[in-house]
């Protein structure tokens, strides 16, 4: 009897052991702390980092796109070709907002707070030192695409987390833009239509680093 007492015993505090170490194992990982606003500059879109969700930056895409008949002349006075309208791009189709860190930081993943519907958000980041003014030239060859994030649109609202996990100096934002059909003009003589694109309204872009630096 005493013999299965003690085995019996050995195996229940083995077992409340070991459930001890599994309850309070996640209390010692190191959970992802907010950047700080002050940490965060963006020139073009100040609102966006500002640290209140109350402001909005808004990003405004410089292009349109024109929708003409395809098809003209003896062809479709004819018959053979239908009236139907082709898109003509004039400008862009998407927006770029460049955040800048103080500091090169391991940054853990940022969140997006949009007010617009978002459908195709792509996210590039870079570590170099290089003067703003540079940038652009440069661009393709100092960032690199993030492509861990699984949502990379946004409706009525919705958060859009994106996993980041690299040191971050710079972190670039591009958002396609939708098309604003409620804004269509048609011209008077040429009869071709001008289709904008909606502005994107964006609340906060927030940051989270996990190691030293602006995160602390």
């Amino acid at each position: 009897m005493n013999r299965v007492f003690t085995a019996n015993s050995f195996v229940f505090f083995g077992w409340l052991t070991c459930l001890f170490l599994i309850s309070c194992a996640p209390l010692s990982q190191t959970f992802p702390k907010r950047i700080e606003a002050r940490h965060l500059s963006c020139e073009a879109y100040p609102q966006l980092v500002d640290g209140n969700l109350a402001t909005t930056g808004i990003l405004k895409v410089k292009g349109m796109i024109e929708k003409d008949y395809i098809g003209g002349g003896s062809a479709r006075r004819s018959g053979v070709i239908p009236r139907r309208y082709g898109d003509w791009l004039e400008g862009r189709t998407k927006a770029e907002a460049w955040i800048q860190l103080d500091m090169l930081s391991p940054v853990a993943y940022i969140e997006v707070h949009p007010v617009s519907n978002i459908y195709r958000l792509l996210v590039h980041t870079a570590t170099s030192e290089v003067e703003p003014g540079k940038l652009k030239s440069l661009q393709e060859s100092l960032f690199e695409p993030v492509s861990s994030h699984k949502i990379a649109r946004s409706e009525n609202g919705a958060v859009i987390r994106i996993d980041i996990d690299r040191p971050v100096r710079w972190l670039r934002l591009t958002i396609h833009a939708n098309r604003d059909l409620a804004h269509a003009e048609r011209e008077p003589l040429t009869q071709k239509i001008k289709v904008p694109f909606e502005d994107i309204v964006i609340r906060e872009v927030r940051f989270y680093g996990q190691h030293e630096g602006p995160a602390h």
